[in-house]
């Protein structure tokens, strides 16, 4: 009797252990990275550098600009240097050219007071004259770069405006200023390097759209100059060491023939606003 009892009360006790519930406590690590390009250079015209003035998130749809985070306008660097451009346009700094070409002597010539431009501060030597020797090199070249650092692919679009010219230039529009873009991967701009964790981003895109040859291909809306394939960091490092930098040329082109005495006297001025987009 005692021992069926016993078997009873075990069985029982065993039921109930095995109906019995456990409370839990749930947990789920969570982390999130988004496509960012960091682009950097001045803080604006006659500004400082360098500064970061976009943060794009590469969030909206393809084909579409960036979210950036960060309000503000920056501005280009003259190319090699860490100084901003001139909102006047004459930027120190800038290699002038030389006015004269096919001299059969002299025709030395220095930007003697590194304007950037031909003026009354330079200086140049006699020089020999026969049927080829002309003066075609009046102007300057404006070079210009940004710098940029990103986590994915990304596209830059380009856009020109506020055209402005004076004088005898007054017949010239977008299409005489032409309009080249390279990529430099490494070097130092001051005292600051950059690039040595970096790979070129133009690698699974064209890179530089070469369609895209003067202001005018770009003067009625944003048009695509640049076409990415992939981040530019590629090993580990810091913005500036993962950051590529893009280089732009612009000449005065008058139609592709260049600046002759015929021209005149005059100026000419157009801003240009890059903006990074989704691929």
């Amino acid at each position: 009797m005692k021992l069926k009892k016993l078997l009873l009360a075990g069985g029982a006790a065993a039921i109930v252990t095995a109906s019995t519930a456990y409370a839990s406590i749930l947990d789920r690590p969570f982390f999130q990275v988004l496509g960012v390009v960091i682009v950097w250079g001045a803080d604006g015209m006659d500004g400082a550098a360098p500064i970061a003035s976009d943060f794009v998130l590469l969030t909206p749809a393809s084909g579409s600009a960036g979210a950036d985070l960060i309000g503000a306008n920056g501005a280009t660097v003259i190319t090699g240097t860490l100084d901003a451009i001139d909102a006047d346009g004459i930027n120190a700094g800038a290699t002038a050219e030389n006015p004269v070409s096919g001299a059969t002597s002299g025709g030395v010539y220095a930007d003697a007071n590194s304007s950037g431009i031909l003026d009354a501060g330079d200086t140049l030597s006699a020089f020999g004259v026969d049927a080829t020797t002309d003066v075609d090199g009046m102007t300057n070249e404006h070079l210009s770069s940004f710098y940029v650092a990103s986590n994915a692919a990304f596209d830059i679009f380009a856009q020109s405006s506020n055209l402005v010219t004076t004088g005898d230039f007054s017949a010239l529009d977008e299409a005489d200023i032409s309009y080249a873009m390279a990529l430099t991967t490494s070097g130092t701009d001051g005292a600051l390097a950059f690039g040595a964790n970096a790979q070129t981003p133009a690698t699974g895109g064209t890179g530089p759209v070469v369609a895209v040859n003067d202001l005018g291909d770009m003067s009625l809306a944003a048009t695509k100059v640049f076409d990415g394939g992939q981040r530019t960091a590629a090993t580990v490092g810091t913005l500036a060491s993962q950051s590529v930098r893009f280089d732009n040329t612009y000449t005065l082109s008058a139609g592709g023939s260049g600046y002759d005495l015929s021209m005149g006297v005059g100026t000419i001025r157009a801003d240009v606003t890059y903006t990074i987009y989704v691929p």
